[in-house]
């Protein structure tokens, strides 16, 4: 199985993702009441029922949670408004942001 740094490729190319992705992100999710100035929206789409979640932006540094943003891009594009929906099961997202309380 190839690591995520393959999968990225080099480390310069991970951080042209990222930009391409911070870019997308602040032209195309509008702003929630009730969700913190640093923070946004995203649903898991996959499994029983979609969950939603309250993401910090420091997560937009974490190897995992940039290949769901990259599947998020290919599957539904960013031309979504408001919320981002995000091809993953509840429990994977879970595990990836943790038991902290965001």
């Amino acid at each position: 199985m190839a690591k995520l740094g393959d999968y990225w490729g080099s480390r310069k190319g991970s951080r042209g993702i990222l930009r391409s992705i911070m870019g997308k992100l602040q032209t195309c999710l509008s702003v929630f009441k009730g969700v913190k100035q640093g923070y946004f929206v995203v649903v898991a789409t996959e499994g029983r029922k979609p969950e939603r979640f309250v993401i910090e932006l420091g997560f937009l540094n974490n190897l995992e949670f940039l290949k769901f943003l990259k599947q998020a891009e290919e599957e539904f594009g960013f031309s979504q408004e408001g919320t981002l929906a995000i091809p993953c099961r509840p429990d994977e997202l879970r595990r990836i942001i943790g038991t902290r309380k965001l």
